[in-house]
């Protein structure tokens, strides 16, 4: 026989289901609840059964489940009233006995904001019912912004900016539903496609990443009219100076970065890590040698690889086989352990295979702790190589 928190459960698990019917005007009550109705052999057992089951209906809470009754002769229990179907008459027995009448009423109040404001968000309420639930509170502010970014597109302001009346950090707080319901409200024009940043993507200003550039030939930085040997530059700044070199060398690790040798026609640039594909908006790098040093992980390997979707003439260093066999027993440690589901893209023949052995052994070698006297050796033979 069924308990009464075996059927707050099952009711439980109808809630999703209740919302969609709703949402879809189709009638859901009353709702019956398929469950096991025989009673245990055992007298006692039955009787008692019988005796939770009722206390915990409607019949004597005042809501929750109805239980309809039979009265049928059994050899066992002789002639009694035995449970035939247990069912929620209406919404508000069903709301009440799993707790959900305030949820709920969020729930329908937002749907219908939307459905009134922004209709065009209806189809997304359908798989996103608990973050609307979540954001109900918020609803106000959402539109607020929504409809100051129909109104003034790509406004080119820091979101702390928008005059708008919400606080200073409700757009930074609220990025994640905002951007679904920019990528639904606003015409495809003023949305940049191609970006997950969220400013650079609506249009908002934002405090630039810094490229560190270090030059690793003096010509160079005449050309360049830099005072400085290594400076931070404002990524969109860089975007705008085509630095006059042939080559790029990119790397993960600053310090790394900031004791590379000198190198003729040659700048290195770093201290990116995953954002190294902000360097898309460096066109300029389009037409220079490029090559990566980074850690010897799948997150190294992975970073190679989204360089290479627009910077497909790079080359890698200390990233091989070779330097997986020198490094692996002396500096090598245990990685994050994550499993990737899948090789990365562009990698060559040879970067795979270390791949896969970082993958298969969980191996990181950082690039700071490999030796100074082996990263000279390899600079020595990347600097003849590069000028082959």
């Amino acid at each position: 026989m069924i308990r009464p928190d075996d059927i707050r459960q099952k009711a439980l698990n109808l809630y999703s289901t209740w919302q969609v019917a709703w949402l879809n005007d189709e009638p859901f009550f009353p709702k019956l609840i398929p469950c096991e109705k025989k009673l245990d052999d055992n007298i006692a057992i039955a009787a008692e059964s019988v005796q939770r089951l009722r206390a915990g209906s409607k019949e004597q809470l005042g809501y929750g489940y109805s239980i309809e009754w039979k009265e049928r002769n059994s050899r066992r229990h002789g002639r009694n009233n035995f449970p035939e179907r247990i069912l929620f008459e209406t919404e508000e027995d069903f709301l009440r006995l799993i707790n959900k009448q305030a949820e709920f009423a969020k729930f329908t109040a937002a749907v219908r904001a939307i459905r009134e404001r922004f209709p065009q968000l209806t189809p997304w309420i359908r798989s996103h019912r608990k973050e609307l639930v979540d954001a109900a509170t918020e609803l106000d502010g959402l539109f607020a912004v929504i409809s100051y970014f129909v109104e003034h597109p790509r406004p080119n302001l820091f979101a702390r900016e928008l005059p708008v009346s919400v606080d200073t950090k409700f757009v930074e707080r609220n990025r994640r539903i905002l951007r679904a319901w920019f990528d639904i409200v606003l015409p495809p024009h003023q949305i940049r496609a191609d970006e997950d940043h969220f400013d650079r993507r609506f249009g908002l200003r934002y405090v630039e990443p810094l490229i560190l550039v270090r030059f690793l030939d003096d010509d160079v930085r005449a050309q360049s009219k830099s005072p400085w040997n290594e400076c931070s530059i404002p990524l969109h700044t860089l975007a705008d100076y085509a630095i006059p070199c042939r080559r790029v060398v990119i790397v993960e690790n600053k310090v790394n970065l900031l004791t590379l040798p000198q190198l003729p026609d040659t700048i290195a640039m770093g201290g990116l890590g995953n954002a190294v594909t902000d360097l898309r908006y460096l066109k300029w790098l389009a037409d220079k040698e490029i090559c990566y040093w980074g850690d010897i992980d799948i997150e190294g390997f992975e970073i190679l690889s989204r360089l290479r979707t627009f910077l497909p003439q790079t080359r890698s260093t200390m990233m091989d086989l070779r330097s997986v066999a020198e490094l692996r027993d002396s500096i090598g440690a245990l990685g994050t352990g994550r499993t990737p589901s899948f090789n990365p893209a562009g990698l060559t023949n040879e970067e795979s295979q270390a791949f896969e052995i970082c993958a298969s052994e969980n191996l990181r070698i950082e690039q700071e702790r490999i030796p100074q006297s082996i990263i000279a050796d390899r600079i020595i033979q990347m600097r003849i190589a590069l000028e082959l």
